[in-house]
């Protein structure tokens, strides 16, 4: 997929395709809905699909708070997930207090006309230029006759809208496997294996400790059936920790640990991929190291089970 980066007061080059609009954090079913509804436009005008999109989120620079929002999908993942879907094209606007003062005249013009769009289509609750005023509505009159538009509906599952803070609510509540439904793939976090306190190897259960990207939605704390996948390509059952371990810390920062089953490898230093596949259980402080392998023990057989 051809990427381009664009800072305002850059414009994208002139390059005729069908354009569909969104932030796609996530990448969940609602995106790929509206995404799939743009290929099947490019088909029958034989053109190449364009995904315009931002980074970082506009709530992080509109609200002055570095935390304002935790992403599901980083825009490295996203990016994949995006080309995953087959589309060719991808703009990304730097999301600058300058681009959000635009009009969504001026918006439209720069980045949707100036790109050469034929045809433009978003989710129903899109908005675009200062203030969020250009809409889906709006749309029509701000395209000048240049391109034609279409809308895709809500999205939803189980009767509620598929959307990004849902996902977001499931995944703190440790609904990994109901996030995983909307999402339409387990969801991942990447990090790097850095040395910790090493205690795990001494009671049977080695682990990798795992730095995590701050920018990531964190799952609730408690130990979850996950799968690993390396560098190299490998994929390895495992159960991972999220939490402050309370056995051995009255308090401490949040840290993620997996135990991959059946391997015995040095990981130090290289960036694993975590897929979440089902929450097994709180975590909790045991009496002593004898209780905590034993429960350890439960959570393996658990883990194996669900992971089968």
């Amino acid at each position: 997929m051809e990427t381009r980066h664009l800072t305002y007061p850059e414009t994208p080059d002139v390059y005729p395709s069908i354009m569909v609009l969104g932030f796609f954090d996530g990448v969940h079913k609602g995106h790929q809905a509206v995404i799939n509804h743009a290929k099947r436009v490019a088909a029958e005008h034989n053109l190449p699909v364009t995904v315009v999109t931002f980074d970082p989120h506009p709530k992080q620079v509109l609200s002055n708070k570095p935390d304002a929002v935790r992403y599901i999908t980083p825009l490295s993942r996203k990016l994949k997930r995006i080309e995953a879907l087959g589309v060719e094209r991808c703009l990304v606007l730097t999301f600058t207090k300058e681009l959000a003062n635009l009009s969504p005249q001026q918006f439209v013009d720069d980045y949707l006309i100036g790109a050469g769009a034929v045809h433009v289509t978003a989710g129903f609750d899109y908005s675009y230029g200062k203030f969020g005023e250009g809409t889906m509505e709006t749309l029509p009159y701000h395209a000048r006759d240049q391109f034609t538009t279409s809308v895709v509906t809500e999205q939803t599952m189980d009767g509620e809208k598929v959307s990004s803070t849902r996902i977001r609510k499931l995944l703190a509540e440790g609904q990994v496997d109901a996030a995983h439904e909307l999402l339409g793939t387990p969801y991942v976090i990447c990090g790097e294996v850095i040395h910790g306190d090493a205690r795990g190897r001494t009671i049977g259960f080695p682990t990798a400790n795992v730095l995590m990207d701050a920018s990531y939605v964190m799952p609730r704390l408690g130990v979850y059936a996950t799968r690993v996948t390396l560098p190299d390509g490998r994929m390895f059952h495992a159960m991972t920790n999220v939490g402050r371990r309370p056995t051995f810390y009255e308090t401490g920062s949040v840290s993620v640990e997996s135990h991959l089953f059946d391997f015995s490898e040095d990981l130090y230093g290289q960036v694993i991929e975590i897929e979440w596949i089902q929450y097994i259980r709180n975590e909790r402080a045991f009496d002593g190291l004898d209780a905590l392998v034993a429960q350890l023990k439960e959570d393996e057989v658990a883990a194996r089970s669900i992971l089968s």
